[in-house]
């Protein structure tokens, strides 16, 4: 039946608006060798072990396991429910820079709720009090550490934790290894028990470590054009990660962390070697699910065999700007060519990393739908649906409302219609890395933006936009260009902006930001995006090129009487590193592609 309602999705997608390119398949890619540290800082002499603080459940487990990695000295904590034995296993792995303490009160509504379930918690190396230096969510380290956890945990209380019945779920951080936890699922204990993942839940991921970091403004293929580093992001991450702790007292990054970021400050992106190709080789080859071909291998032998899939359930934030949109869509895009029924939902919103709101009413309206996606993947209870829900993202001062949810059969399906809009003029875009025009929009790492939480400040308003070719479409001309009846309606998916570019420089980075503009002039951010040209060569000059720019999408309900305002610069700093390469480049024939929908409530 799940099969046939994925079929039935598929079908309707080809019929709908194309959000991204054809061909959603990640091109093949010879990576070099992996950059690690390991073994050192271990935690040597460190007690190992787990001590329960009670003998009936409710328990609670905690104290030190050593990796089979390298022996390091991990801190974990194991929380037992009262009931009937064994009780499924959920590992919750925290954010950048967190602990096992991160987001905690999701643990006790998982101990808690009936079915109910094991809760592992661990820091991961470098972080909170485990030993060790950060590998940065390595496939040979912290992935390998994942495994060895659990499977000690399964030994150690064979008693009370299914090993038949495990789901890796993480928000940040920790979303991108639950993604990387699927290249894996199945895999035996030091004592013999087999242990199965069942399911993994990514939150606010990265899929492509690279393309996330790095956007070029392909997203298939973020290697092949170096892109513009997300320069606050990047630097607000570094620096929140590092350690400072008395009973730690050593470094908790290696040392080829900093030489990679002391490169990404000082040179114009690049794969050059040796430091050049050895992040991409790191960064893409060895911490992004996207650029795993063996994993795609094996869904597709699971196609043709007819073999059971990893079921998945992805949250995604409309308005995260460090790891948006596309970084759920590349995964579920090929997921579903390769198997049309491949068993994946997802969920997108106002949550995230900033801009994102992070409402707590959205939370916990998300999270209810994870622990129903649990109960049915390692319980059997309830059902499940592999659709895609989208929350419409309104103004910080407006509460979230769980009517605001669309629920749809594919990602495609978001938008029933589009507009396409020329807009009239030419500008030419003078290279000025001082240009502050993205400063007001720019969505600084704060203390706990890496989780999912409320702390995070919202931007300030835009005050100086800059120096940026600058143009506006009213709604109702949109409206009508779509087919959609006059008055308010949603813009649904991705817009796309397309345009005749003309530059001597061989490398330009190019900006697009897109405002709704109100009747009374109040303008808030809707979506944003990026793209990089380069010819390859100091020597070659680009010249003419036909530019599209996807950006990164929202759900947002647009009035009548609104304006839309699109912004195209070469300079979105410092939200993107400005490029190091002086450009003028002359922009016309704009064109503005708008993926709208009625309203439906």
């Amino acid at each position: 039946m799940r099969r046939w309602f994925a079929l039935s999705s598929l079908l309707a997608a080809l019929k709908s608006f194309p959000l991204l390119a054809d061909d959603p398949l990640p091109p093949h890619h010879a990576f070099g060798r992996d950059t690690t540290r390991t073994g050192v800082f271990t935690g040597t002499g460190t007690t190992l072990g787990l001590t329960c603080n009670a003998t009936v459940a409710p328990m609670e487990c905690s104290g030190f396991l050593a990796s089979d990695v390298d022996g390091t000295a991990l801190d974990v904590t194991l929380k037992i429910p009262g009931g009937v034995a064994p009780f499924p296993l959920v590992v919750n792995l925290h954010g950048y820079g967190g602990s096992k303490q991160s987001d905690s009160s999701w643990d006790d509504k998982l101990l808690q709720r009936e079915p109910r379930y094991a809760v592992l918690r661990y820091s991961a190396r470098g972080f909170g009090k485990s030993w060790g230096q950060v590998n940065l969510a390595d496939l040979d380290v912290e992935v390998r550490d994942l495994r060895s956890l659990i499977a000690q945990v399964v030994d150690a209380f064979a008693s009370q934790v299914d090993p038949a019945a495990v789901a890796v779920l993480g928000a940040s951080y920790g979303g991108g290894q639950s993604w990387l936890a699927a290249l894996q699922p199945q895999f035996g204990t030091p004592a013999g028990a087999q242990v199965h993942i069942r399911t993994i839940v990514p939150i606010v991921p990265w899929t492509d470590l690279l393309g996330a970091l790095r956007p070029n403004g392909d997203a298939t293929n973020s290697i092949d054009v170096p892109g513009s580093y997300k320069l606050s992001y990047l630097e607000g991450l570094f620096l929140g990660g590092l350690r400072r702790d008395r009973d730690r007292p050593y470094s908790n990054y290696p040392d080829y962390l900093f030489i990679w970021n002391a490169y990404i400050l000082g040179t114009e992106p690049n794969n050059l070697p040796p430091i050049g190709a050895q992040i991409v080789d790191g960064i893409a080859g060895h911490r992004s699910i996207w650029w795993q071909d063996r994993f795609f291998q094996s869904v597709d032998d699971n196609a043709k065999s007819s073999a059971p899939q990893l079921p998945v359930f992805e949250l995604q934030g409309f308005t995260d700007d460090l790891f948006p949109l596309p970084e759920a869509l590349r995964m579920y895009r090929a997921l579903r060519k390769i198997d049309p029924a491949y068993p994946i939902a997802e969920y997108f919103g106002d949550v995230g990393h900033p801009r994102a709101a992070n409402k707590s009413e959205e939370v916990d309206y998300a999270l209810d739908r994870i622990f129903q996606w649990l109960d049915f993947h390692l319980k059997g209870s309830g059902i499940a649906s592999y659709d895609v829900s989208a929350a419409v993202t309104r103004a910080r001062s407006v509460p979230f409302d769980s009517a605001d949810v669309l629920r749809v059969l594919t990602v495609d399906d978001l938008a029933t219609a589009s507009a396409s809009e020329d807009l009239p003029g030419e500008a030419v875009l003078t290279f000025n890395p001082a240009n502050t025009g993205g400063l007001f929009f720019d969505p600084f790492v704060f203390s706990g933006c890496e989780q999912i939480t409320t702390v995070c400040a919202a931007p300030p308003p835009d005050v100086v936009p800059g120096d940026v070719a600058t143009y506006s479409v009213p709604a109702s001309q949109i409206a009508a260009d779509a087919g959609l009846p006059a008055g308010s309606f949603l813009m649904a998916g991705q817009p796309v902006v397309s345009f005749h570019a003309d530059t001597t420089a061989y490398r330009v980075q190019l900006d697009v930001r897109l405002y709704q503009v109100t009747a009374s002039g109040e303008s808030t951010l809707a979506t944003r995006g990026t793209l990089t040209l380069d010819s390859g060569s100091p020597v070659m000059a680009l010249g003419p090129r036909e530019v599209r720019i996807a950006a990164y999408g929202n759900l947002v309900e647009i009035a009548g009487s609104d304006t839309l305002r699109l912004e195209i610069t070469n300079v979105d700093s410092p939200y993107i590193a400005p490029s190091r390469v002086p450009s003028v480049t002359r922009v016309s024939k704009v064109s503005l592609t708008v993926p709208v929908r009625p309203l439906f409530r």
